[in-house]
């Protein structure tokens, strides 16, 4: 048996990992989408329940972000200097300051802004999962691109069209990217399992974690 549908084979995969996974501390998000694709599902390993975590007071964006890691690598920066680095306007630049003062990530000291403690991610590990009926490579090339926030990424394919995918293992295995597959009837098989690897981006998984904190509803 085949699936008809990626949609079908997404669906019957989240009801499988909510079955084997489902537990207090782990979350299954579908559709989420950080601007390097769209993971079909990530499974995230939470320090608490997602009922628990305290939601940050303003929701950082991918801008704020940014002015967070500029602060971050120089330990202490004036409001200046990020001007010239990001050739943006004062009026901007410090929007994004007092969300971060607001957050307790930054603080002013004289004429610089400090750094006043590290960001609090609100999860251990994540896997990002790409799900595919035939095209392997196609689906490679994307979850490889989650690599970016995620510590894991998985291929999962329908079961009946796998075998060219499982023929190339290799090419998985030379890329650190996960090879699954299930059946029609949930039958989950693991056929390369990746090593962890530190996400490319913090920036990335910074996103991801505002998302998670805030209640941020990913599937559509």
């Amino acid at each position: 048996m085949k699936f008809q549908t990626e949609t079908e084979l997404v669906e019957l995969l989240m009801k499988t990992l909510k079955r084997n996974y489902g537990k207090d501390y782990i979350e299954i998000f579908e559709e989420v989408s950080l601007g390097f694709g769209i993971a079909d599902i990530v499974l995230t390993r939470l320090i608490k329940p997602r009922k628990k975590l305290e939601s940050s007071k303003f929701f950082l964006t991918n801008y704020d972000i940014n002015i967070y890691n500029i602060i971050l690598k120089t330990g202490h920066i004036s409001f200046d200097e990020i001007e010239n680095i990001t050739r943006n306007s004062k009026n901007k630049i410090s929007k994004s300051v007092i969300k971060l003062i607001a957050n307790k990530y930054v603080k002013i000291e004289g004429c610089d802004i400090h750094i006043d403690k590290n960001y609090e991610f609100p999860f251990n590990v994540n896997f990002a999962i790409e799900a595919k009926l035939k095209d392997w490579k196609r689906a490679l090339k994307q979850a490889y691109r989650y690599k970016w926030f995620a510590e894991y990424s998985y291929v999962v394919m329908d079961a009946h069209y796998s075998n060219s995918a499982i023929k190339n293992i290799n090419v998985f295995e030379k890329y650190n990217v996960g090879l699954a597959t299930i059946t029609t009837t949930g039958e989950l098989k693991r056929y390369y399992n990746p090593t962890r690897e530190r996400p490319f981006d913090q920036k990335m998984q910074i996103l991801f974690s505002e998302k998670i904190k805030n209640n941020y509803e990913f599937a559509k």
